[in-house]
């Protein structure tokens, strides 16, 4: 009797992301060949029975299948520029037709993947980057297979608190002292029309030589500042001196990883969370690292992962309302919404022969934002120099205006750091 078809049972957060697409790009890299990524793409179907890339993500099933020939027609030559990566994601995110769970373009010498955030948060994103462009002698290829158990929040979470007992008393302070509250007052609205057609990435670029003279200042004037925090605070500012309004609550995005064993902590789905945390105009670098770092000491990503999936037990039982065909016209606050992630130091890529011709080796992300007064940037650091990429709505923010905040803080971040706290 031949085995039943292998399946996997999604999580909440898997299905809620399911029609969101990732779309990612690194580059310039020398040796490229659309051939070998082909074959990378093969191997890691077959290298295990349930390979996690092979994944075909659906909102409105628990139980997904895993595809097979996921290197048929989903690789192909890209065409067109690649100067300017903000450029590339955007036309490749607004490409027309129908989109397969994983889409792979090879250019000259760069490579870009647009995927569904069903089969995985960045983790995955940027372990194919590496993979697609060099996978190592094969040496990369068993680690796109390997997805997260399901058991792997409810260890987390005993991992966590089974440890540290006294820290789920301070998730719940934090989470009061957090929370986004209304006082009854109206705030000025906007209505956008067809938002979604409006969304664009722009990317900025900050040397090495600016990257060590940030750090250097930050050291000597902000002790306790991570490079986290102060690609927060930089961004925000930036954005506030170009008049822009900036909501005072910031989505920080979290590894969740960190809470479980090691040996689990390279699996991939979706096991990133982003945590609002109230950070007005006045909050320095300083004080935002302070507030993550409670974050990651009270366990509250893991909490909300563990969250989510009670609540994903409980909608079982319940019977789901219909859903509803976006609306053509949004009305939003006047204030931006950011959220931020910082990738820190990327060193997937360390094993790359990146172009010697005086371009920066760079990696850029678009993540979608939630609405049309959300905007996300992602911060990837390659070879000491990192790369900002903004992705947001058009029609809430223009392009110039964008262009020159992503130019503000990278052209002299010491000094926006020191005007601005």
């Amino acid at each position: 009797m031949p085995s039943a078809e292998r399946s996997y049972r999604s999580t909440g957060l898997d299905r809620v992301f399911a029609d969101t697409r990732i779309v990612t790009a690194v580059g310039p890299v020398r040796g490229l060949d659309i051939e070998r990524t082909r074959a990378t793409l093969t191997a890691a179907e077959h290298v295990d029975a349930a390979p996690h890339i092979a994944l075909e993500p659906r909102s409105d099933v628990r139980q997904w299948r895993y595809r097979r020939g996921i290197a048929g027609d989903n690789v192909i030559a890209g065409s067109g520029p690649t100067e300017d990566l903000g450029c590339l994601l955007t036309e490749m995110r607004s490409r027309e037709g129908a989109r397969g769970p994983l889409e792979v373009a090879v250019f000259d010498d760069h490579l870009a993947i647009d995927y569904s955030h069903g089969i995985g948060d960045g983790q995955i994103g940027v372990m194919m980057l590496a993979a697609f462009c060099d996978d190592a002698g094969g040496s990369l290829v068993p680690g796109l297979a390997l997805g997260l158990p399901p058991s792997a929040t409810w260890k987390a979470l005993w991992r966590h608190y089974s440890r540290k007992p006294k820290t789920l008393s301070d998730f719940c302070k934090l989470r009061g002292r957090h929370r986004i509250e209304t006082d009854g007052k109206s705030t000025p609205r906007r209505r956008i029309e067809n938002w979604e057609t409006g969304k664009v990435s722009r990317a900025g670029y900050m040397t090495a030589a600016k990257v060590d003279a940030l750090k250097r200042w930050t050291a000597e004037n902000m002790p306790g500042a991570t490079a986290a925090s102060v690609s927060v605070a930089l961004w925000a500012a930036a954005l506030r001196a170009e008049s822009v309004a900036v909501d005072d609550h910031i989505m920080v995005l979290f590894n969740s990883r960190r809470y479980l064993d090691q040996a689990q902590q390279g699996a991939h789905g979706n096991f990133a969370v982003g945590i609002p945390l109230h950070l007005p105009a006045t909050t320095t670098p300083v004080g935002i690292a302070a507030s993550m770092r409670e974050v990651i000491e009270s366990g509250w990503p893991i909490a909300v992962l563990g969250m989510s999936q009670l609540r994903d037990v409980a909608a079982r039982f319940r019977s789901s309302s219909p859903s509803r065909d976006a609306e053509s016209i949004v009305e939003v606050p006047e204030t931006l919404r950011l959220a931020v992630s910082d990738l820190g130091r990327v060193r997937v890529f360390d094993h790359l022969d990146w172009s010697d011709d005086g371009r920066p080796p760079q990696m850029a992300a678009s993540l979608e934002p939630d609405g049309a007064d959300g905007c996300t940037l992602l911060i990837a650091e390659i070879a000491g120099g990192r790369t900002y990429t903004a992705s947001f709505c058009s029609k809430m923010v223009r392009v110039e205006v964008m262009d020159a905040a992503l130019r503000r803080m990278c052209e002299d971040p010491v000094a926006l750091l020191r005007d601005s706290y």
